[in-house]
């Protein structure tokens, strides 16, 4: 029963919602990421922060009413699929993964969207490992890079032709091959384990924990 419990508990979006409330807050109150932090010299440059909690920033009410529109269906179907600490690792990881590879170049972005557009592709990845749970390894593995490639590359190509949003559609990119490389990772090890052990299909055995 406790464990039913739990597992039932698991399904409810704790982080998908607690950033949605937290980003929420600070879009109503006019707190934006640079009233917060300063950059001066290389200091900000080792500030951690710079590199996480720039997503819960917006630049005002409608950037973030914009990102929640993607945000929480994205966000509650990986938890439904995964769990809630699963999202709020990936999410962590998927917003300094793309802070810190883009920041030199256009320096931190504000605002969700890149992060959710790396749930989206972690989503398709995990979708597709589960429809393909029964699947060899090495059959995933091509049916996951089928599906990102031609995705990837509509993100690049719009990136390329973006104009004065080159910024913006660049975070958008960058977002989009954490969530999927990251995600893809989580999915092969867990179908190779399934492979190795012979007890059926481990990988559904973690949605909702």
């Amino acid at each position: 029963m406790e464990l039913s419990v739990r597992r039932v508990v698991g399904y409810v979006p704790v982080t998908v919602l607690g950033i949605a409330w937290v980003s929420g807050v600070l879009a109503a109150e006019g707190i934006r990421f640079h009233d917060v932090f300063e950059f001066e010299g290389l200091l900000w440059l080792l500030n951690p922060f710079t590199y996480t909690v720039n997503m819960l920033f917006h630049a005002d009410w409608g950037h973030y009413a914009g990102n929640m529109r993607l945000w929480l269906p994205l966000g509650v179907l990986m938890t439904w699929l995964t769990s809630n600490r699963h999202v709020l690792w990936l999410v962590v990881a998927i917003g300094f993964g793309k802070t810190a590879t883009g920041i030199l170049i256009q320096g931190p972005t504000v605002g969700m969207s890149g992060v959710v557009f790396g749930v989206g592709a972690a989503a398709v990845v995990r979708s597709t490992g589960y429809a393909l749970q029964d699947s060899s390894l090495e059959t995933l593995q091509v049916i996951v890079v089928g599906l990102l490639t031609p995705l990837a590359t509509g993100f690049l190509i719009v990136m390329i032709f973006a104009g004065q949003r080159w910024i913006a559609d660049f975070s958008h990119f960058l977002g989009f091959l954490f969530g999927g490389a990251i995600e893809a990772m989580y999915v092969f090890d867990e179908h190779e384990t399934d492979t190795d052990d012979g007890e059926g299909p481990a990988i559904s055995k973690t949605i909702g924990r």
